[in-house]
């Protein structure tokens, strides 16, 4: 019904050209910049993100291969997937992705997603609402 590829952390060398020698993260959209509260989190966020960067890439300069260096990697890393699936399982993917129970994140992804199925085929995702 589904098929998923993903970019491996086992394989890619984020200190190697391809990635520009950092690894790439994806900011948090939960946390509000004009809250103080929030601004606070960020800040350990991002610093816990840059730890994380200079740890991998010392292991890796220490000889360690790509996957025994992707222990130390946040789950805020940057990966790229690619799904296919049919359409009743698109329509279970926006009916779990998109609800208000949906990490953040995801909903972040799926919501924009679901929109642009409903103008390609309307008739097949126009009852499913968020």
């Amino acid at each position: 019904m589904a098929s998923y590829t993903q970019e491996s952390t086992r394989y890619c060398n984020y200190s190697a050209g391809k990635f520009g020698g950092e690894i790439t993260i994806i900011k948090p959209c939960f946390w509000n910049s004009d809250n103080e509260a929030d601004k606070k989190k960020y800040e350990i966020w991002g610093k816990a993100m840059n730890e994380a960067e200079k740890a991998y890439l010392e292991l890796i300069n220490l000889g360690a291969s790509p996957q025994e260096a992707r222990s130390v990697l946040p789950n805020s890393l940057k990966t790229e997937i690619v799904m296919t699936m049919n359409l009743r399982e698109w329509r279970h993917f926006f009916k779990l992705r998109t609800s208000n129970a949906a990490h953040p994140q995801m909903r972040e992804i799926a919501r924009p997603l679901l929109d642009e199925f409903k103008k390609q085929i309307p008739v097949i995702f126009d009852d499913i609402l968020y």
